[in-house]
């Protein structure tokens, strides 16, 4: 491997982009947004959160494309993958949340942990895409 390569050894695969999220658009990070914002089985609270995850998942997008000097194929790949972690993080929690509610009968009062689960990875998620553009 040539040495400009060497930072790739040793580099944990990345998981494949769940099936769910490969549509309706071609970013996973809008179409997590999309389905738990047109669930209507969450409040406006995670709502937003949702729309701001989607918002910084554009704003990161901006920024890579026009970044001054074009970053590196490292740097992309540096901030990318902990954007695609937090955005992983943040789909397994709505599965998850998702996956209680039916189990439960619909009855939201029975998954409150689970939709705080939810809502805090949909946070880290919108921060790590924030982080990602400052460090």
């Amino acid at each position: 491997m040539a040495e400009d390569w060497e930072w790739l050894r040793g580099q944990l695969p990345s998981s494949e982009v769940p099936e769910a999220l490969r549509v309706p658009t071609a970013s996973p990070a809008l179409n997590l947004g999309v389905q738990v914002i047109g669930s209507n089985i969450v409040g406006n609270d995670v709502v937003e959160l949702a729309a701001q995850y989607m918002a910084e998942d554009a704003r990161f997008e901006l920024w890579i494309g026009s970044h001054e000097p074009p970053l590196g194929f490292r740097q992309q790949f540096e901030r990318g993958r902990a954007s695609f972690e937090g955005m992983l993080a943040a789909y397994e929690a709505w599965v998850a949340f998702e996956t209680a509610y039916q189990a439960s009968g619909r009855q939201i009062d029975q998954v409150r942990d689970e939709r705080e689960r939810l809502k805090t990875a949909l946070r880290k998620a919108s921060d790590a895409l924030v982080r990602a553009r400052i460090e």
